[in-house]
């Protein structure tokens, strides 16, 4: 009876290192072809001007092209789906916005779970959404835009990267507590909302911070508040819009890199230093940090956490505006 266990607990150790084989061969050879980054949103929008500089910083690292595959389209739902879909083998990555936790809470139907179909890899960077206006308007702060907006109903649009972005929710919850109508004017990115915004074809926008403030320095836009609750390090005498309109503040955006669900812990590892050692290099820090981007950097369980408590965080906010799934 021993003799015949013992064979039996040799014949599962030898079938489960045979099933272990191939995935610890793969983790150790890893990367042996070109590395797919795909960026749910237009080129040049705040999350693609972050990704790119990195993407070429991880092809030297890694010895292998790390390509930027832009997927725009449904508020980032394209994407996403892509990478939700593809193999767990470390070769489809995904770049995003903390603002995909929010999909669940303002669109019906979504293709995928945020918290279940995603592998967390690195929390890169903490990314303030900044309220931009054409410099032609006579508004320089929230309540100007305000004054602005009560004096001449339904005559003022935002550009955002997208329905059901976090851009789109800080818009709304601005109406609602300022009791404002402002129309919301949606694009498949922050490039082509920033094109129309600069062109004059739209007066306001909420966009990310990388994405506009180069066009700030240049004066083809004014900068007027951030929505997030704490200032930015980059434009520290720019107030949140919560110190002009008590009890407004909406969750911090923040970017980070995931995989498909079930990526192997070597790979997920291996990724997770050559991306935290590629976001600190000197040269690629620096303009990431000259755009506004706030580089961290974490553990993939501390970007499981943070995946968590933003989901936790647009449900309650969303709730409170009234806003529903459509």
């Amino acid at each position: 009876m021993e003799i015949t266990m013992r064979r039996h607990k040799g014949l599962l150790l030898a079938l489960l290192a045979l099933f272990l084989a191939p995935v610890a061969v793969s983790a150790q050879e890893y990367p042996s072809k070109p590395i797919r980054l795909v960026v749910p949103y237009a080129p040049g929008g705040g999350l693609d001007l972050f990704s790119r500089p990195v993407a070429q910083a991880l092809t030297l690292s890694l010895g292998q092209p790390v390509v930027v595959e832009n997927r725009a389209g449904a508020a980032a739902i394209i994407g996403a789906q892509v990478v939700a879909n593809a193999a767990p083998d470390g070769y489809t990555l995904l770049a995003l916005f903390g603002s995909q936790m929010l999909l669940p809470f303002v669109q019906k139907e979504i293709p995928f779970d945020n918290l279940r179909d995603f592998t967390p890899i690195i929390y890169t960077a903490r990314v303030p959404n900044t309220v931009v206006v054409h410099p032609s308007m006579p508004i320089h702060s929230i309540k100007e835009l305000v004054a602005y907006a009560k004096a001449n109903p339904g005559k003022i649009g935002y550009v955002t990267a997208g329905t059901g972005t976090s851009q789109h929710v800080a818009g709304q919850l601005l109406g609602t507590m300022a009791k404002i109508d402002i129309l919301h004017v949606p694009y498949k990115g922050g490039g082509p909302a920033l094109n129309d915004l600069i062109g004059g074809q739209v007066q306001a926008g909420i966009l990310v911070m990388g994405t506009v403030r180069p066009h700030i320095q240049s004066g083809k836009l004014r900068a007027i508040a951030v929505v997030e609750s704490a200032r930015a390090r980059a434009m520290p005498n720019l107030p949140t819009v919560g110190e002009e309109i008590p009890g407004y503040a909406m969750p911090t955006l923040w970017s980070g890199v995931v995989g498909p669900r079930g990526l192997p812990p070597a790979i997920v590892n291996r990724l997770n230093a050559e991306i935290r050692k590629a976001i600190v290099m000197p040269q690629v820090v620096k303009g990431l940090e000259a755009l506004g981007f706030e580089v961290t950097g974490s553990s993939p369980e501390e970007l499981a956490e943070i995946m968590r408590s933003s989901s936790e965080a647009y449900r309650k906010i969303t709730a409170s505006a009234g806003i529903k799934p459509q």
